[in-house]
């Protein structure tokens, strides 16, 4: 029975729809808030990207009427109305129902063109059935029941890859194996025969990663002589040779294809590509088939074969038109030479096709850069996104936008971003970094020194790395050996400034020395700590994290007046955040406190408290100190 979901705001619709997450969410009503915008939540999550401005319309405007009466359309018009699925998607849909004897949701998931979770919500709100009535199961409380049903959903994709008879694939293992065959058959099927031969050979890894592995290491690595030799052999073949059309035209228009989205027009070139299967039709566009064909078949490949011509016709135009008989305007008109000049043509045409869109990707990554600096996450992530949607091996865009995930707080998103950086430039080193910061706020500290120690032996001067590393060692309780760790990354920096100077390495010399103070401090060693606090101050006299530790440890060890003026000096810096405020005064209220100023002490924490209104530390020390 379909509920009223008449007092729901539309946010928490859109929830449990799976349409929207809940940071979105919250970041849209902060928005909302900040800005006094008259903007509804749904159009500012328009406006942000998250939804189509026609779901926010649908959900906002009609969902509510068409919850609380009967269906009067079938249920792939509502999500054509939600602009969920197009008119094609619907129509490919009932056409392979029959076949796959199959429910319209459930090919709708199989082809992953909607959630399980956005199906099974239009279900719950606008088909009504006596017969099967459902409670209003809540997606979060009823475990069981969405449990059943994604079971039930991996057995539906199984079957429609003629995969059932195999071992139970779990639905991050066949995820990612689609992401990387685009579902073509042949190509799926090998790759599921390799993880179900390799299952119990890789270990300390996510089924992803192993899935990676093994694409990359037992099919694209050597693929010449690798297992999908014969099948990519013989594309590259008809590639090189085909009967039907000059190899030039074909490799140009495949060069178009794989550099950016092409219309449909049916040509000859189209066609032929489109029976090797090398790409799909895509509504009323054409893009490459799957990454391990745009894999092997990249610009690479494409500039090698494009610079050497197989093409008989192309080399013979080329040699003969070398004669140094002087061309007339009749014999510029000859077949051969018309070929030639429609070569020539075709050749300049991909030179600046490709050339702007190597200017489409540089700017697209500089204006993404730019907002990265601006903290401005969301527009950044929208840069990115349409770069990578030109160049999809570009692993500094995949880099970066891992870094404005990481803004966001999004760490596994940010962790899977620089993951696929990695796997397409093995060396990326801050990709590796990136993974490193991922992981560690991930509370998955020894899989992140994994990560970090691999950007070292990428690259052991560059101490940033080793600054990460021995922070994930501290939150393992393995202080010791961060010491050592930081130690390095200190000498490290000090060659460098001998070379480049004091100015180049100021931050990171300040970081890590800071690093190192709260080494000693925890160790209580206490002078060795202020004299590292100071040494960091000195490159960076402002630095917030050296300034409040020198104060506790000058508190820790009674030396009270000098404590209270590092905390006053940290309160003159007017361009101090109010977190940071809070918490300066919060410890100059400890500091007084202890050197029985107790009113004094009491002022602090309540202009700590008036920063931070739910300063719970702050509360419990104001009640001690009277």
């Amino acid at each position: 029975m379909s509920y009223s979901p008449k007092k729901v705001p539309l946010g928490a619709v859109l929830q449990q729809a799976g349409l929207v997450t809940v940071t979105q969410v919250k970041e849209a009503l902060e928005q909302q808030s900040q800005l006094k915008t008259k903007l509804r939540i749904g159009e500012i999550l328009a406006e942000q990207g998250d939804i189509k401005p026609q779901t926010a319309d649908f959900f906002a405007n009609h969902w509510y009427v068409l919850s609380t009466q009967k269906p009067q359309q079938p249920i792939g018009q509502y999500f054509k109305q939600a602009a969920l699925l197009t008119q094609q998607q619907i129509e490919i849909i009932l056409k392979e129902q029959k076949q796959h004897k199959l429910k319209f949701g459930e090919m709708a998931i199989a082809k992953g063109w909607l959630k399980q979770k956005t199906v099974d919500f239009f279900i719950d709100h606008l088909v009504n059935s006596p017969i099967e009535e459902k409670k209003q199961y809540s997606f979060t409380e009823d475990s069981d029941y969405s449990q059943r049903v994604h079971e039930g959903f991996l057995k539906i994709k199984l079957k429609l890859l003629n995969l059932e008879d195999q071992d139970n694939y779990s639905e991050e293992a066949l995820i990612r194996v689609l992401w990387w065959t685009g579902g073509q058959s042949f190509l799926t099927h090998t790759v599921f025969q390799l993880v179900r031969e390799t299952r119990d050979t890789l270990i300390s890894a996510t089924e992803s990663e192993q899935v990676d592995y093994i694409v990359k290491n037992q099919l694209l690595s050597d693929w010449e002589n690798q297992k999908l030799s014969k099948h990519l052999k013989n594309i590259e073949a008809k590639l090189l040779n085909n009967p039907q059309c000059s190899s030039f035209q074909l490799l140009s228009m495949y060069q178009r294809i794989l550099w950016d989205e092409v219309f449909i027009d049916d040509s000859v070139e189209q066609q032929e590509l489109l029976k090797l299967g090398l790409v799909v039709k895509q509504q009323d566009k054409l893009s490459v088939a799957n990454r391990i064909y745009s894999t092997v078949f990249n610009s690479h490949w494409l500039k090698q074969k494009l610079t050497y011509p197989v093409d008989p016709t192309v080399t013979l135009i080329a040699t003969e038109s070398k004669q140094t008989t002087p061309l007339s305007s009749s014999n510029l008109l000859r077949p051969k030479n018309i070929l030639l000049v429609l070569a020539l043509i075709s050749l300049l045409s991909v030179f600046f096709n490709n050339l702007a869109k190597r200017i489409a990707v540089r700017t697209a990554f500089e204006q993404g850069n730019q907002l990265l600096k601006q903290k401005s996450y969301n527009q950044a992530l929208a840069k990115y996104d349409r770069l990578l949607k030109i160049d999809s091996n570009y692993f500094q865009a995949w880099t970066n936008q891992g870094y404005a995930l990481a803004g966001l707080e999004r760490y596994e998103e940010m962790r899977q971003s620089c993951y696929t950086a990695s796997i397409i430039e093995p060396t990326a080193v801050y990709a590796w970094n990136c993974q490193g910061e991922a992981l560690h706020n991930l509370k998955r500290e020894r899989e992140a020194i994994i990560a970090f120690d691999r950007a070292i032996a990428l690259d052991p001067n560059d101490a940033i790395f080793l600054i990460n590393k021995s922070e994930s060692l501290r939150s393992l309780g393995k202080n010791e050996e961060a010491l050592k760790v930081i130690e390095k990354a200190i000498q490290v920096l000090e060659k460098q400034e001998a070379i480049v100077g004091k100015p180049q390495v100021s931050n990171e010399l300040a970081i890590a020395l800071t690093f190192l103070g709260n080494g000693y401090r925890n160790k209580q060693q206490y002078q060795a700590a202020i004299n590292t606090y100071n040494r960091a101050l000195e490159y960076s006299p402002n630095y917030f994290a050296a300034q409040i530790g020198k104060g506790i440890v000058l508190t820790q060890i009674q030396r009270y007046p000098e404590a209270q003026a590092a905390f006053k000096l940290i309160l003159n810096n007017s361009n101090l955040p109010k977190a940071k405020q809070a918490q300066t005064w919060f410890y100059l209220g400890k500091t007084l406190c202890q050197a029985q100023q107790p009113r004094d002490g009491i002022a602090a924490f309540e202009q700590a408290i008036k920063l931070k209104p739910d300063y719970r530390a702050a509360f419990l020390a104001k009640q001690k100190c009277q």
